[in-house]
């Protein structure tokens, strides 16, 4: 059971996904609009999930090949991703009242972003374009950005509330970042210099 999880992690989260968007849809008018926000957003960044790893794909290839580590099982790459997607995104469904969860969801979407913007930059692409890109700009984004504007006119988020927000978004990141990095027998540290050196290339 554990092996075919891992193997098939992508479809089945394709199906959750799938399954989230339709209860949403369905309880559109039942459910408070924070909770919608973070519904939509949890299907969009399955689809985003789908453009960095199957079409067209190539995110994580990028990403090994120019920092210089390897994963023995690849699936496992992709399992980790998928739990941090529940860990940050789906979890917040069942909890609407507690906003900073749901914020630090919705933050994810600007924060991908300029991830793959940087992206183009550390891999050297010759197109503006890195896999998850058209995902990030034209479903994560206008959510993330109208989420943070309800949010702010509405005075759902004290200063302290944005805090938690970002710290267990990058938090719960980076945990799952040294989970796949560790497991590739690289340490973490030295996964931070190699992108810190790709960023700053000049080649």
């Amino acid at each position: 059971m554990k092996n075919f999880i891992i193997k098939n992690n992508f479809y089945l989260f394709a199906l959750l996904g799938i399954g989230v968007g339709i209860y949403v849809g369905l309880n559109w008018n039942n459910i408070p609009v924070i909770q919608r926000l973070v519904g939509l957003f949890f299907s969009a960044i399955i689809l985003h999930v789908w453009e960095e790893s199957k079409f067209p794909g190539g995110f994580t290839e990028m990403i090994t090949k120019k920092l210089n580590f390897t994963q023995t099982n690849p699936h496992f790459g992709e399992f980790v991703t998928g739990s941090y997607v529940l860990l940050i995104v789906f979890i917040p469904l069942f909890f609407p009242s507690v906003i900073f969860l749901s914020m630090a969801a919705l933050l994810l979407g600007v924060l991908e972003v300029f991830a793959h913007l940087a992206a183009i930059k550390i891999y050297d692409k010759s197109k503006f374009y890195s896999p998850g890109l058209m995902t990030a700009l034209i479903v994560l984004l206008p959510i993330s950005l109208y989420s943070i504007k309800y949010v702010s006119e509405n005075s759902l988020m004290r200063p302290i509330d944005w805090l938690y927000s970002i710290l267990y978004m990058l938090g719960s990141l980076m945990l799952a970042q040294q989970i796949v990095v560790r497991t590739s027998g690289m340490k973490y540290s030295d996964f931070l210099k190699n992108v810190k050196t790709a960023f700053f290339s000049k080649k």
